[in-house]
């Protein structure tokens, strides 16, 4: 389906992506015109050792993208920005800090979309990102295995330029829509990557340590950083379980391993970490 406006939308530019992954210190942004999941792709990437560190693989139009869970996501071409990077641990990581990378690339679309709509985005622990408590980004992060050991691709599908009738859910948005202006796509991704290097370096410098402070961050640790953001604390949340259980509680904070603190209506405190739950979502039925 066409957008209203009827507009043609404008494709990547790999010229400047060239140019930002250069002034960036970055191998060249790989560009490909469609494929099915640039995830999947840059997984076996990665386990043939034909991508390093921070390595990109974009693509306009993603045919067969995952969320969390399974869960499909496809868009029209030229719509969002669908973008994979291949992080590596050695030398500077503990493989554990590799959990931390949802939230990190999270944490780099906030300030992302900050500086190029004014837009304030949050998040919904533990894997997307909110504008005006509605969804405009998911973020999956899929272990992978290279000749060196493992490392992890962090893919996320941010909604740019959709209208309302192409977006699969009412409690999703786009970047235009929230903004009321029609964006620049390569600028949006330029931007996210060296907000996502920047982020990378800083916790690299200090090991891994969710819990310490950032050089480039103003002294928050990559923990504040994220909490900051986090729309999920304080609100009443229900937590849907694999088994079919449920659990109604406040979310209070975010753990030094990136566990949501939660505390239920008998004063117990409960750790919940991503991969032991389905959803996490308000208990008025609001997304955030």
């Amino acid at each position: 389906m066409m957008p209203s406006s009827r507009a043609p939308r404008a494709a990547l530019d790999a010229a400047r992506l060239s140019q930002i992954a250069r002034d960036l210190g970055l191998d060249p942004v790989r560009l490909v015109p469609s494929t099915g999941s640039t995830n999947a792709d840059l997984v076996q990437a990665a386990a043939e050792d034909s991508a390093g560190h921070l390595a990109v693989l974009s693509t306009e139009h993603q045919q067969a993208g995952k969320g969390r869970l399974g869960r499909g996501w496809v868009v029209p071409a030229g719509a969002a920005l669908t973008v994979s990077i291949l992080v590596r641990p050695v030398p500077a990581l503990p493989v554990e800090a590799l959990s931390w990378y949802t939230m990190l690339a999270a944490a780099a679309w906030c300030q992302a979309i900050a500086e190029r709509t004014g837009l304030a985005a949050g998040i919904k622990w533990p894997n997307d990102v909110l504008v005006d408590s509605r969804k405009v980004c998911g973020i999956l992060a899929q272990l992978a295995t290279t000749p060196t050991g493992p490392a992890v691709v962090v893919g996320t599908g941010m909604n740019v330029d959709q209208d309302a009738a192409e977006l699969p859910v009412p409690t999703a948005t786009s970047l235009r829509l929230a903004s009321g202006e029609r964006l620049d796509r390569t600028e949006l991704l330029g931007a996210y990557l060296r907000r996502f290097v920047n982020l990378d370096a800083a916790f690299r410098a200090v090991g891994g340590n969710a819990g310490a402070p950032l050089a480039n961050q103003g002294g928050c640790s990559l923990c504040e950083l994220v909490a900051e953001s986090l729309a999920t604390l304080g609100q009443d949340v229900r937590i849907d379980y694999p088994d079919g259980t449920s659990l109604q509680a406040r979310a209070l904070n975010l753990a030094a391993d990136g566990a949501l603190l939660v505390r239920d209506e008998h004063g117990t405190e409960h750790r919940v970490l991503a991969g032991d739950v389905h959803h996490v979502r308000r208990s008025d039925g609001q997304y955030a």
